[in-house]
């Protein structure tokens, strides 16, 4: 392969585009409901914070942050560890990301 040749790289969809809500609304799915609860509309917040499918990986993660003393668990906090002190803020990064590995 020549030094013109194209790199191709797969990056992941951004979060939040794979969840039923916002497939819905780009009518890409025939309903926004979480596929395990189906009585909720399957958006970021339902999924980090609230789907009962989910409730050991919640649990494990709000045990793991509460180590850090962060106690407040919201979509800021855990998207982009608003509020958190900044040598904590890789970690709790970190830490959403396994959340969403284990989870996907």
């Amino acid at each position: 392969m020549g030094s013109s040749t194209r790199h191709i790289t797969h990056r992941p969809p951004p979060p939040g585009t794979t969840l039923g809500a916002h497939l819905h609304r780009l009518r890409l799915s025939h309903d926004p409901f979480c596929p395990w609860c189906r009585t909720t509309p399957e958006a970021m917040e339902h999924f980090l914070l609230q789907c009962p499918c989910f409730h050991s990986q919640h649990t494990a993660l709000r045990s793991l942050l509460s180590t850090l003393a962060i106690t407040t668990l919201d979509l800021s906090t855990l998207l982009a560890a608003s509020g958190v002190h900044p040598s904590w803020q890789p970690t709790v990064l970190r830490l959403t990301y396994a959340f969403l590995r284990k989870t996907s």
